[in-house]
Parts: structure tokens; sequence; C-alpha cells
């Protein structure tokens, strides 16, 4: 996916989740892995990786994260799917998704916006 096939969901995509998907792209996935591409993706868009696991009982994946952009009202929620290649994902907005880490990584989100950093209670 280049850059052109990334503006062209805009409408779609929050901003912050396609300057994520930009950062986690112009990364070599398989050589540097999963786990540290998408924290470097994450520094650069000033998000935050909520969780990733492995993904078993996905035909079309073999990994899957959850990332958390934007701030305060403006805050997205994104799942990253690691391709069973090992090197290609997809990323989408965990708010339009079907996939049933979507409402786990919600739900996560949801935790950390009530408890807050280090387990003090917001609210």
């Amino acid at each position: 996916m280049d850059a052109r096939d990334i503006v062209t969901r805009l409408p779609e995509m929050p901003l912050e989740a396609v300057e994520f998907e930009l950062a986690l792209n112009s990364q070599n996935i398989a050589e540097s892995g999963f786990e540290t591409a998408l924290r470097r993706a994450a520094e650069r868009a000033d998000g935050s990786v909520l969780f990733h696991m492995p993904a078993l009982k996905q035909r079309d994946c073999q990994r899957v994260a959850a990332v958390s952009l934007g701030a305060g009202s403006e805050t997205h929620t994104v799942l990253v799917l690691l391709g069973r290649d090992g090197g290609s994902v997809r990323i989408e907005n965990a708010t339009d998704s079907d996939n049933p880490f979507a409402g786990i990584a919600l739900s996560y989100r949801g935790l950390l916006d009530l408890f807050g950093p280090a387990g003090t209670m917001h609210g």
C-alpha cells in the first residue's frame, strides 16, 4: 500500500491513524518484528500500544494489536492486523470494525480512560 491508497481512505480514517499507518508502512516489519514496528510507529504518531497478542483463530492474520491515537475527545482506537506472511499489515478503525478484537480494544481503551495511569480513577 502506498501513500495514495492511504490518503484515499482519509474520510473513513482519522488523520492520526493515517499518520500511524504511514509510519508503520515505512518500516520492514519482518526484519524489525511486529512489536518493535508497532511501538516505533505509535511513538511517531503520538500514540500508544494498548495490547498485542496472537490471533490464533483468525484466518487472515497471525497477530493483532490495538493502538490508541489522539487525546481527549479526539481519541481513536485502531486495530493492527499482521498478515499470515509476517510482513503485511492492515489497519482498521476499531469503532467500525467487525473483528472480534475490536470490542476488546474499545473496552480496554475505555478502562484506561476511566482509571488513567497508575490506577488513579478519573471521572
